[in-house]
């Protein structure tokens, strides 16, 4: 595994993490808002014309796909650029399907897009095609295939750790190769992927916007200011950046898909404290919060009849959770760690939360194959903790150090979960860090921290992106990785192998299931809670709702005046 993708994936995680601390979904609002796509004063039919004002409290740290990977230049991109596949539009299941983006056709063994053997996939392109003015020019297989290469190639890109398994990608990238000999260009509309080995999860990274086109002569014309000049072949096309107040775009005339399209263009508006932003929206200003909707405005418009209407809401598929090392005693102890995971009150923890997140007991949330909608591991039991700490050697407890950033929602976290341990006779310390900091520290197995908060927000909705990156044999043996147990196991491990090159959907995710078992027996975490994204639209504005994958495809939204 790659470290710097280990690196930038955590970098979109963290501003999830801020993110997560400006929003809510009380009770009631999620009661009312499953079906807000439509909602307020918009109607439910879509209306073409119009522009939408969309606010950041911070601004966008690049447009340049292969490197930005924070969650505002996420969603800004998906607006003007394209790969081979995306995500289907809509809320929860909805909106978790592939469907052909620039390919004509998602790949399968039965239309041929697949080999029988898994390790040739081949993308026919859509013709007519074309860049974004000045551009102009039709789009073919050559620029899927430079834009991939110069992914791989910058020394930030977040997602190049994905394609290991590509044939030549890894002599590309030690620079030991003129370019990517797995990536071949048959025809103009036809790319060919040769991989290693069997790789069930190539089409969801090939979805990720690491892969978006862009036009070799424009990156070559900006150079590393191209960040600030992004050009693809999306719905809308830039028009204007004034740093640390707005980047503004207009409807792209070349877009192959217009008539689905709707707005004539989007502004970017940054700086707004989310409270601000809230009475910006109100008044007429604002029409989507980006940084979702605070809470200390949740009950207050929840209850507003002008106002309620104009919610949506979703979980997110991510988990925060508490690691345990299983390198440092005592938590080198499978009893200890079952304890720790009988002792924590997570139901308190859900009304401390004020709706923020959504019970938790297993390592996969809501949303991800693999997911067990009835699974109960464990409960809070602190009897029963306590009897496992005496059976462990420990009757009368022990003292630890737990370790925690200083963003919320972690500090209030831990205080509580502070309480919890001392109950059952654990006396834990904590200890703060400044956010980076703390990220560093726990990635360093050197470090030797023994207990302490973490999370996790997928890349793309496969068991694959969080069994890999922190409960394998790599991750628990690599500095630099997200595996802050340091745990692995054997037979966890074989499962993980063998679910790497299974191919038939349904024994793939019971192998997860399987591992999901060893891990919770195993007890190296525990699942505390599954935060919510809750976010607030103007009464102008139809169509939003939150994506399962990408929180806001601001594209899919219309205005009404």
């Amino acid at each position: 595994m790659r470290i710097k993708g280990v690196t930038m994936k955590r970098c979109r995680r963290q501003l999830a993490v801020a993110l997560l601390a400006l929003v809510a979904a009380v009770a009631v609002v999620l009661a009312g808002c499953g079906s807000s796509g439509g909602g307020g004063g918009a109607g439910n039919t879509p209306k073409k014309g119009g522009t939408l004002r969309v606010s950041f409290q911070t601004e966008s740290a690049g447009l340049d796909p292969a490197i930005a990977y924070d969650l505002e230049s996420c969603t800004i991109e998906w607006t003007m650029f394209d790969t081979l596949l995306k995500w289907s539009s809509g809320p929860g299941e909805a909106g978790s399907k592939l469907i052909p983006d620039l390919a004509t056709e998602v790949p399968s063994v039965q239309n041929g897009g697949i080999s029988a053997d898994g390790k040739t996939y081949t993308f026919h392109m859509r013709a007519g095609v074309k860049f974004a003015p000045p551009v102009n020019r039709e789009l073919t297989a050559a620029d899927w295939k430079y834009s991939f290469e110069r992914m791989i190639a910058a020394p930030q890109a977040w997602g190049s750790y994905f394609f290991e398994g590509i044939v030549g990608d890894l002599a590309y990238y030690n620079h030991k190769a003129e370019d990517i000999s797995g990536i071949k260009v048959l025809d103009p509309q036809t790319i060919e992927i040769d991989l290693i080995k069997p790789d069930p999860t190539l089409l969801y990274k090939i979805a990720l916007p690491a892969t978006f086109v862009v036009d070799k002569a424009w990156v070559e014309k900006w150079g590393k200011n191209v960040n600030h000049h992004p050009l693809g072949t999306g719905p809308f096309m830039f028009s204007k950046w004034v740093p640390g107040q707005e980047i503004d775009f207009v409807r792209n005339p070349n877009y192959w898909d217009a008539s689905k399209v709707w707005l004539d263009g989007i502004d970017f508006k940054f700086g707004a404290t989310p409270t601000a932003a809230v009475l910006k929206l109100e008044r007429g200003d604002i029409d989507v919060l980006g940084d979702g909707l605070p809470p200390g405005e949740q009950v207050r418009v929840a209850k507003d009849p002008n106002w309620k209407n104009n919610i949506a809401s979703a979980p997110q598929v991510a988990w925060y959770y508490v690691f345990m090392n299983v390198r440092e005693k005592p938590f080198d102890n499978i009893k200890v760690r079952q304890a720790v995971n009988y002792a924590i009150n997570t139901a308190k923890l859900q009304k401390l939360l004020a709706g923020q997140g959504k019970a938790l007991n297993q390592i996969f949330p809501e949303g991800m194959p693999g997911y067990q909608a009835n699974a109960q591991f464990y409960t809070y039991d602190p009897t029963k903790a306590k009897q496992l700490l005496a059976e462990a050697g420990f009757p009368n407890g022990f003292k630890t150090t737990f370790w925690t950033h200083n963003v919320d929602p972690f500090p209030k976290i831990s205080q509580s979960i502070q309480y919890d341990l001392s109950q059952v006779g654990i006396k834990a310390d904590i200890k703060q860090l400044e956010q980076g900091t703390y990220w560093t520290a726990i990635a360093n197995q050197n470090e030797h921290v023994p207990i302490g908060m973490n999370d996790w927000w997928m890349d793309y909705p496969d068991p694959s992106d969080w069994i890999g990156p922190n409960f394998t044999k790599t991750s628990a043996l690599t500095n630099g990785s997200y595996n802050a147990s340091w745990w692995w196991d054997p037979q966890c491990e074989a499962l993980w192998q063998q679910s790497n090159t299974e191919m038939d959907p349904a024994k793939r995710i019971q192998l997860f299931v399987e591992m999901q078992q060893i891990i919770m027996e195993q007890a190296p975490v525990v699942p505390l809670y599954q935060p919510m994204l809750t976010t607030m639209f103007s009464k102008t504005t139809g169509g939003v709702y939150v994506h399962p994958v990408w929180q806001f495809m601001f594209a899919d939204y219309w205005k009404s005046q």
